[in-house]
């Protein structure tokens, strides 16, 4: 952003050199230009006066004071004429401070009006723009479905916005708002699916059911057969993913993002299922971005969507590549909530991406009596196959002490978290302060 105002504000002084040019001149003005006239007047009077005082006298001739005259009318018009060139000077010298204002001022302003301002924004200024802006729109469509509340598309639409925002009891809300077209859409109960592993960080047991029914009311529809892939992975019936992954790999888009990540989570699967499991082969078909990101969790490397230390739950990563990625820093818990954690309560540190799915990236678990903990997060503690800490352009480490034992967030868990950060930063200091209304 600075780079860009410097060097817009270098072009705008260019342009006035070039266009101000013209108006360089020397100062060697002693007299106002206004006055130069009346001075001019003035002197000629009193010459002209002199003179005839002179003939009257007897001292000049008639002819010599016709003559006479005539010189002082020729100084007088010669003097007028200069003044008036002092005069333009002047009044263009005015123009000249006129457009090195108006210049820049128009620049701005026309930059503002066809521009895009926000575009030298840092990205985390221009993400939470974003996401006021879509809280606005957000809210603007609820009142109007509240107001023509027969409308299932539209409660649909809601429903995406507020998952999109993180609002999931919203979401799922505005979800049973649909209506009996939910019940009949394999699609819209493949996002309420989705929804709520999200919301729960794993599979619950109605996660599971929606699953189920939208696979038997349309068996190739997409984001149902990525999530009953993750859910039979989750329950360790690894031939069963295989198969669902098997099914949904070729109509993805070769080569693509989402057809890396499901690759890497289908020869998993079938690794761990002893090779068994139907494999399709890769062909071109269109593919669905937005739904795909992972939700595959493990079971026995992850507790509830959190990996337990030292395990791997994602094909290794290049040491250099963990060591450049990994985030490091230490764990406290404030002296106001010791009170409110029990030694043994289980405590999650974890790293989401700032921008992406909410399944952490990484993750770790300890106890309170650890506390202070140094920590250290990198890619052998991924949760799920193809999302690690070096796929994340900026993330967020957050801890939990869950009353549960597990990583759903529950009442009465007390947190904390980090500013959004890098991949690779160091030193960070998590204090965990807050608790779960």
């Amino acid at each position: 952003m600075t780079y860009f105002y410097l060097a817009a504000a270098t072009l705008v002084v260019v342009a006035l050199l070039l266009l101000l040019r013209p108006w360089w001149r020397s100062g060697r003005r002693v007299v106002s230009a206004d006055f130069l006239p009346v001075l001019n007047t003035a002197i000629h009077r009193d010459r002209l006066a002199e003179l005839e005082r002179d003939h009257a006298n007897g001292t000049l001739s008639a002819a010599d004071l016709a003559e006479a005259r005539e010189e002082l009318q020729r100084q007088l018009l010669d003097d007028t004429a200069a003044a008036e060139v002092v005069t333009t000077d002047s009044s263009s010298r005015r123009s000249g401070i006129v457009l090195a204002v108006l210049l820049p001022l128009a620049a701005v302003g026309l930059y503002a009006m066809l521009g895009t301002p926000a575009a030298v924004l840092p990205s985390a200024m221009q993400a939470q723009r974003a996401m006021a802006d879509m809280e606005q729109l957000t809210a603007k469509l609820a009142q109007k479905m509240e107001q023509n509340p027969d409308n299932p598309e539209g409660w649909a639409m809601l429903a995406r916005s507020y998952k999109s925002l993180g609002r999931w009891d919203d979401a799922e809300r505005a979800y049973t708002r649909i209506g009996p077209d939910l019940e009949r859409n394999a699609e819209l109960l493949a996002e309420v699916a989705e929804m709520l592993v999200q919301k729960n960080n794993g599979f619950d047991a109605r996660a599971r059911e929606l699953i189920q029914k939208a696979l038997r009311l349309e068996p190739d529809n997409m984001l149902a057969l990525f999530l009953g892939g993750g859910e039979a992975f989750d329950g360790g019936r690894y031939a069963a993913a295989a198969d669902y992954w098997g099914r949904l790999l070729p109509r993805l888009e070769p080569g693509s993002e989402d057809a890396r990540m499901v690759e890497s989570s289908l020869a998993m699967a079938r690794e761990r299922s002893g090779g068994s499991g139907r494999v399709g082969s890769a062909r071109p078909a269109p593919g669905r971005g937005d739904v795909l990101p992972g939700t595959a969790i493990p079971q026995d490397e992850v507790h509830r969507g959190v990996a337990k230390p030292g395990t791997d739950a994602s094909p290794a990563k290049p040491a250099a590549n963990a060591a450049t990625t990994a985030l490091s820093g230490r764990v406290e818990l404030a002296a106001a909530l010791k009170a409110k954690a029990g030694p043994d309560d289980v405590v999650f540190i974890f790293a989401r991406a700032v921008d992406g799915p909410r399944m952490p990236l990484a993750a770790k678990r300890a106890r309170v009596a650890d506390l202070p903990l140094d920590f250290v997060l990198d890619d052998s503690q991924a949760v799920m196959p193809g999302a690690n800490l070096s796929s994340a352009q900026q993330v967020r480490v957050e801890v939990r002490v869950s009353k549960s034992g597990t990583a759903t967030p529950g009442t009465g868990d007390l947190t904390g978290k980090s500013e959004a950060v890098k991949p690779g930063a160091k030193g960070l200091r998590i204090v965990i302060d807050r608790v779960e209304p």
